[in-house]
């Protein structure tokens, strides 16, 4: 209640706020959007077009990979776990299959373990191994939304609450831009691993089937409407902690009420640049 009343005397970050203190704070007592505080439903729809703005203008980008890693195939020869012969076979077989991974062919001909194709990809990208159970979901993995675990095979593993740090284990790339919007929506730090791919796998689709009632995927066809969806959700569920961040080919929205209680939503930007496009001309 405290802080409840204490967030009151808190200015309102639009400078262009003309609603009456006194009367817009018995209305609506307020949220924030990300560390800034918005008095009434008109600022908080100012401040979601710009934050949602500056997301949709922003230059896409590209998956940013470690070109120094050394290649997996030679990792294994390193470890002692395959020769050159084996080597040669399986990258005859990828260059007739292209779109299988090595490691993939390298099981499938019996060469190496799924554990052994694990530690080597782990000793690529210099993180550990995080041995999964495979029955066992982990609780952390309701902080992050099933399409975003789905779409970038990662799994949040262990919330260390003392440290304010989530594990995250990925089946084969480490993608840094989604732990980066990890840290931004969720207000922690991060840290990578490695996970066999198959149990990893098998966990998103436990946790796919759950019935993830408080997570939306949804389509907008403009800004403004995008904002308006967005106010119009926060409001209904009398949110008091708005997040926004870019995804790669989405944008993700976490809405926190009073209880704690978080709501996600998803927006592919492909429809959105779209339109930008049509309405700037390039």
């Amino acid at each position: 209640m405290l802080k409840r009343a204490i967030s009151w005397l808190n200015p309102c970050a639009n400078p262009e706020c003309k609603s009456p203190r006194l009367r817009a704070r018995v209305q609506y007592s307020g949220a924030h959007l990300g560390r800034d505080r918005f008095c009434s439903p008109e600022c908080l729809n100012w401040g979601l077009a710009k934050q949602l703005g500056e997301i949709l203008h922003k230059p896409k980008k590209s998956l940013i990979r470690r070109r120094h890693r050394i290649p997996l195939g030679l990792e294994l020869i390193s470890r002692g776990e395959i020769d050159t012969e084996i080597l040669r076979k399986a990258l005859q077989t990828q260059k007739l299959n292209p779109q299988q991974r090595l490691g993939q062919i390298l099981i499938s001909m019996s060469a190496v373990s799924e554990e052994q194709v694990t530690s080597a990809v782990a000793a690529q990208w210099a993180v550990p191994v995080f041995r999964l159970s495979p029955d066992r979901l982990p609780p952390a993995a309701n902080l992050v939304p099933y399409f975003l675990m789905q779409q970038y095979k990662m799994l949040p593993v262990h919330f260390a609450e003392t440290q304010n740090k989530l594990h995250v284990a990925f089946a084969e790339t480490v993608d840094h831009s989604i732990l980066y919007s990890i840290e931004q929506m969720l207000g922690v730090s991060t840290t990578p691993c490695i996970a066999d791919e198959s149990i990893l796998m098998r966990l998103v689709t436990m946790a796919g089937e759950q019935g993830r009632t408080s997570e939306y995927f949804l389509e907008s066809s403009s800004e403004a409407e995008l904002v308006s969806m967005v106010a119009g959700y926060s409001m209904r569920l009398q949110a008091e902690q708005i997040s926004a961040a870019s995804c790669h080919e989405c944008i993700w929205v976490r809405a926190s009420s009073r209880d704690k209680t978080s709501t996600h939503f998803l927006f592919p930007l492909d429809p959105l640049r779209d339109a930008l496009t049509n309405e700037t001309g390039y």
